[in-house]
């Protein structure tokens, strides 16, 4: 699970990473640094879009798909589990030909109450596996909502929760957002290097917080240590 992330990046240098021309991204759109941002709030992904340029864009984080009548599903789309999205309605079509890379700085996972920030050792942008949907309602504008894959997770993140984001190897975003390529095909290798990535984070607990807090302490580790004791 991955309910709560933290995103203070340089979109300029992650258009500039993705190949994303200026046309196809506003800065001044795009969310502003936060280090709480939770589902149902804005985030920034890079995607490629039916013309096959790729786009760094603002959107809804809980994805809706297409046929939805409501904005609100009796059900969380924050994220998807990765082993199935190819199969669920809500996410076949998004995993088929609709994925996207959300980068980010960390992310935080919960061991009960008690949140750890899991981050690379050199603090290098993340990249969280992504589907994306248009949605919109009657004739008002189309909004664009994602989700974050996650599967199950190994080794130093399994001792805090049993589900983790998957990552991207920065060797494997091309094929991803490739909206060519059915994603069925590229979810066991997105699994495999994912993994390899999850097992190398560093991660420590971090003081409770609550919805309205932000900025950078929030990732201040509660413990100077590398493992959680959680017992």
């Amino acid at each position: 699970m991955c309910r709560c992330f933290a995103a203070d990046l340089d979109w300029d240098a992650i258009a500039e990473q993705f190949s994303v021309d200026k046309d196809d991204s506003d800065p001044a759109e795009l969310p502003q640094p936060s280090y709480n941002i939770t589902p149902q709030k804005s985030i920034g992904i890079v995607a490629q879009g039916k013309d096959r340029r790729r786009h760094l864009a603002n959107a809804y984080w809980s994805l809706i798909p297409a046929w939805s009548s409501s904005k609100e599903l009796p059900y969380p789309t924050y994220n998807a589990r990765v082993e199935s999205a190819c199969n669920r309605p809500t996410f076949a079509d998004s995993a088929r030909s609709m994925r996207a890379i959300i980068p980010a700085s960390g992310y935080y996972e919960f061991h009960g109450r008690r949140p750890y920030y899991f981050h690379a050792p050199d603090d290098a942008t993340l990249y969280l596996a992504g589907l994306f949907s248009w949605w919109r309602e009657g004739q008002s504008p189309w909004l664009l909502t994602a989700t974050i894959l996650t599967c199950q997770a190994v080794d130093g993140p399994a001792t805090v929760h049993d589900r983790m984001p998957v990552l991207v190897s920065h060797d494997f975003t091309d094929a991803w957002l490739d909206r060519s390529v059915d994603g069925a095909s590229l979810i066991p290798d997105i699994q495999k290097r994912g993994v390899e990535i999850s097992r190398n984070l560093a991660f420590h607990e971090v003081a409770a917080f609550g919805p309205i807090d932000n900025g950078h302490k929030l990732i201040r580790p509660l413990r100077q240590m590398h493992t959680p004791s959680l017992f």
